[in-house]
């Protein structure tokens, strides 16, 4: 314990000079005060934010405000002798540094300040070296976007929740300055914590040159932050549904999201949001519908049995000012997922299908305390501290689901074989509450085989992960034209992981044994920044040292703690209306936890097949260099133009332990390389319209010492000796090559459009399209078995896919009452995008050779006559009349008829045309 902590605080006294914060939590103004007369530089100006002095000019008449919360604020600057200028709703943007310039006149008597609007541009700012695209909270009201994760997926570069080539777990999320890292990440489920996104202020995904004060990121970093309470009571009552929209369009959703916030006493603030919303087809597909008149999806091809879903996620703030420079912030989040899972085999009695659910829990604490800049000694203290924990549950429910409104059950998910999981019992018995299931006879095709009835398959899998995290970070002004950032970070955590298959029978030797492990892993970092700039250059370099112990219990399967150092550089300069940087960083993250279980979990190139864990793993590498150019051609429009090479080295991946393809361990055996160009114009919303364009060329190739290969070409000479063949190369999971996303928005001018009834309803009307294609994901082609690989890994791709989404919005004003009425549609074209394929056939069915061998399985497993007493009978099978299904020309076709219901395509088409009708109050 003392070892980790020591070498924390050692590295801070010998780290180099590291660059600026650009993905910070917090921004900072700063800018020039001259006489308006002359033009000369007046020093000991005060400049105040919030009526808090928060600068002293110098000699030069510069100043620097650091540590600013994103929002808007009211700077102002005042000198005995001058009239005083404040400058009104200045937008501050996290990790952004915005110039304010002042001009002050002289004026012998006492004047009330002049309040102005300045334009203040913060693109050409030569500070802000990275790559980084933001999220506003009026972005996710404006746009046909429902989630945080929904609006970062818009940004160039982004799939999904993998960003530049990375696989998903290989980014980190932070959360009001405070790193969290799901170390589950592998696993499905993700982070755990969903922020109700009305309690979003900003966010924003840098995919490259973030700061050294955060690690454990090879592709990039969300960096979210929450609203303060306002300075009045405020807040929005929305409701959004689907229920009128009849037929297809009605999936059952209902979403309630509420927020409010504003002062309590004593300048204590509160803001506190929830968000609960429920879908009784919660993954809708476009598939086509299905032949069969007894398919649950032959009439209406809606909703998927089993299939709904709820999400309950709340979140509050407390603002305390303990001092009028120090401040305290505690916040708490609280998420749950529940979800009834559709399992094909369960298509005919769905109540035996399995759910999950997932829970994440976090509540932290941040102490901020700043000296007054006229002390001569400009310091920022901000510590802290936070508890997060996130369990999942998938299996069979103890007991039906009983809804109360909608999807919506107000009570929470229960499992058979629960408390065996949490205890992580390695006992053979069977699991109590379990039974075998039997084959179904309520389909259509009615002979036995495939379908199942009567208890669920079995499995049962429950995985924890907790984290206690402290985090110190230091921020020093007092040097001229050069910020200096130290800080460390500690953190904690435990991982817990169980699965059992098969429950209702003894492990024994066609049964496998419970897959239990547990990990308690520590991690330290440490970190100590700088920024020079002189004049519109400014130059940053840092280095950032981690640790990481996996902490298994099992003595002698680890090495330890391993240990990494990460420098960082950026130059960026201001060259005729343009911002151009020149960023290298290199970036390390330990490996998630499931890559350290046994038998449970797939590995970075998804080759298909689990592998062994190995508590020997050590640390994923990149570096990334990148050349970048922002510029404004008018007033109103943005162009940015990055070009990036990343190169990765240590990515985890099977490895070969014998000639068995199923004797592999998990290794750090990978290398590959990400390069990509990413073009963004943007036209600000301004005369009543607005757009942004994202383009993304990208191509991630890894070189892979793949198991399948190896085992395959391995031979062994003459005299004994193994020749193993040279790694190969394929794409990475995530290599989409091209991206394409427009997002347009537009206002109808009040007073335009025919008078009805005294109003004109288009006036006022606002709306949003997102326009989006992209390339396909690679996939890999095995053979018709499917523990063979037919060519290399990822060889093959999907299709384009495209879509359109729109929101229409109108504005309503009943007496004192603000609101709204909104029309969010989504795949408005109703397009049937391909989202996955068989393997083994490249499309999204099967071939008649596959569906015929797994029928004659079948057959041959029950080759019995099915008589008319059977509920198996079904007389159109009945060729002959004869009252007995029987022989292989009456039993067979309806062998192969099931055999092409089970592997009916559903999941592999992508959502279909979603509408949903909200309504809105604010407060």
């Amino acid at each position: 314990m003392n070892r980790p902590l020591s070498l924390v605080a050692g590295s801070v006294l010998v780290a180099l000079l590291a660059r600026e914060a650009a993905a910070q939590a917090d921004g900072a103004i700063g800018g020039r005060v001259s006489d308006a007369g002359d033009g000369r530089s007046l020093a000991a100006v005060e400049v105040l934010l919030d009526n808090l002095v928060g600068a002293v000019t110098d000699t030069s008449g510069s100043y620097r405000i650091r540590g600013v919360r994103p929002g808007t604020h009211r700077v102002a600057a005042r000198l005995i002798g001058y009239r005083g200028v404040v400058l009104d709703s200045v937008i501050v943007r996290a990790g952004a540094t915005i110039r304010a310039d002042f001009s002050l006149e002289a004026s012998p008597v006492e004047l009330a300040p002049l309040v102005v609007t300045a334009p203040i541009d913060e693109l050409l700012d030569p500070l802000a070296t990275a790559s980084e695209q933001k999220i506003t909270a009026a972005d996710l009201r404006d746009l046909p976007v429902s989630s945080l994760e929904e609006a970062v997926a818009l940004s160039a570069g982004s799939v999904g929740t993998s960003y530049r080539g990375g696989r998903v777990g290989e980014e980190s999320f932070i959360l009001d300055g405070l790193g969290i890292k799901n170390q589950l990440d592998a696993a499905s489920g993700g982070l755990g914590l969903r922020l109700p996104p009305d309690f979003l202020g900003e966010a924003s995904l840098v995919t490259n040159g973030f700061s050294a004060r955060y690690g454990q990121a090879l592709s990039g970093l969300v960096n979210v932050v929450t609203r303060d309470p306002d300075e009045t009571w405020q807040g929005r009552v929305a409701y959004e549904t689907d229920r009128p929209m009849g037929g297809t369009l009605d999936r059952g959703l209902d979403r309630l999201a509420a927020r409010a916030g504003g002062p309590i006493a004593g300048g204590i603030g509160l803001v506190a949001a929830v968000d609960v919303a429920g879908r009784l087809d919660d993954d809708p597909v476009n598939a086509p519908a299905p032949e069969s008149l007894r398919d649950p999806r032959r009439d209406e091809p809606y909703p998927l049995p089993h299939n709904s879903g709820e999400q309950w996620n709340g979140a509050a703030k407390v603002v305390i000012p303990v001092a009028s420079r120090t401040t305290v912030r505690v916040l708490g989040i609280h998420s749950e997922d529940q979800r009834l899972l559709f399992d094909p085999a369960y298509k005919y009695d769905p109540d035996f299908a399995p759910a999950s659910r997932l829970r994440g829990d976090m509540i932290s604490g941040h102490a901020r305390y700043q000296t007054d800049p006229r002390s001569g000694f400009p310091l920022i203290v901000d510590a802290r501290a936070s508890r997060f924990v996130r369990e999942f549950l998938r299996g069979q429910l103890t007991e039906p689901v009983d809804y109360a409104v909608g999807a919506i059950t107000g009570s929470r998910f229960h499992f058979v074989g629960e408390d065996v999981a949490r205890a992580q019992s390695t006992s053979p018995d069977a699991i109590p509450g379990f039974r075998p299931p039997e084959l179904s006879a309520d389909t259509p095709w009615g002979v036995p085989a495939f379908f199942l009835t009567g208890a669920s398959s079995g499995d049962l899998a429950w995985n924890r992960f907790g984290e206690t995290r402290m985090q110190l970070d230091l921020t020093y002004g007092g040097f001229r034209q050069v910020d200096i950032y130290a800080g460390g970070m500690y953190s904690a955590q435990q991982v817990r992981t169980w699965q059992r298959v098969l429950g209702y029978l003894p492990a024994g030797e066609d049964v496998p044994a419970p897959a239990s492990s547990a990990f308690s892993p520590m991690s330290g970092a440490a970190y100590l920044e700088a920024q020079a700039r002189a004049g519109d250059i400014a130059i940053t370099a840092g280095l950032r040292y981690d640790q990481f112990s996996p902490g298994t219990i099992e003595a002698g399967l680890s090495r330890g703690a391993q240990k990494t150092v990460s420098p960082r550089f950026a130059v960026s300069s201001v060259l005729d209306k343009a911002t151009v940087v020149i960023s290298y960083g290199r970036f390390t993250q330990a490996p998630d936890y499931q890559f350290l279980v046994d038998a449970a979990f797939d590995d970075s190139t998804r080759t298909g097949r689990f592998r062994r864990g190995n508590p020997d793993l050590g640390y994923e590498k990149a570096t990334q260099y990148e050349f970048s150019v922002r510029f404004r051609p008018r007033e109103a429009i943005s162009l940015r133009i990055g070009a990036y090479v990343k190169r990765l080295d240590g990515l985890v991946a099977s490895v070969p332990l014998g000639i068995n393809p199923d004797s592999t361990i998990f290794g750090n055996a990978d290398a590959g390389s990400v390069r990509g160009l990413e073009l963004l114009a943007e036209r600000e919303f301004k005369d009543y319209f607005g757009f942004r364009v994202a383009y993304t060329f990208q191509r991630a190739d890894a070189t892979s010492t793949d198991p399948f290969l190896l085992t395959r070409l391995i031979k062994v000479d003459a005299v004994g000796d193994t020749i193993r063949p040279a790694k190969t190369e394929f794409p990475l999971d995530f290599d989409r090559r091209h991206a394409l996303t427009v997002i347009g928005r537009g206002k109808v001018p009040d007073g335009v459009g025919p008078r009805i009834f005294g109003t004109r309803p288009i006036a006022g009307l606002e709306g949003s399209v997102i326009f989006r294609v992209t390339s396909g994901l690679p996939y890999s082609r095995t053979d018709s078995m499917g523990d063979s690989l037919v060519g290399l890994p990822n060889g093959s791709r999907l299709p384009y896919n495209s879509s359109l989404d729109l929101l229409i919005r109108r504005a309503l004003r009943v007496g004192n009452l603000r609101g709204g009425i909104y029309l969010d549609v989504r795949n408005l074209l109703d397009r049937r995008n391909i989202v996955a394929v068989r393997k083994d056939t490249g499309e999204p069915g099967p071939d008649d050779r596959t569906v015929g061998a797994m029928a004659e399985e079948a057959y041959q497993a029950h080759p019995e006559p099915i008589p008319f007493e059977s509920p198996r009978y079904r007389r159109a099978a009945d060729l002959d009349r004869n009252g007995f299904v029987e022989g292989r020309a009456e039993l067979f076709p309806m062998y192969a008829a099931a055999a092409r219901d089970l592997t009916m395509p559903i999941f592999a088409y992508g959502t279909p045309r979603l509408v949903r009708l909200g309504m809105e109050l604010l407060f």
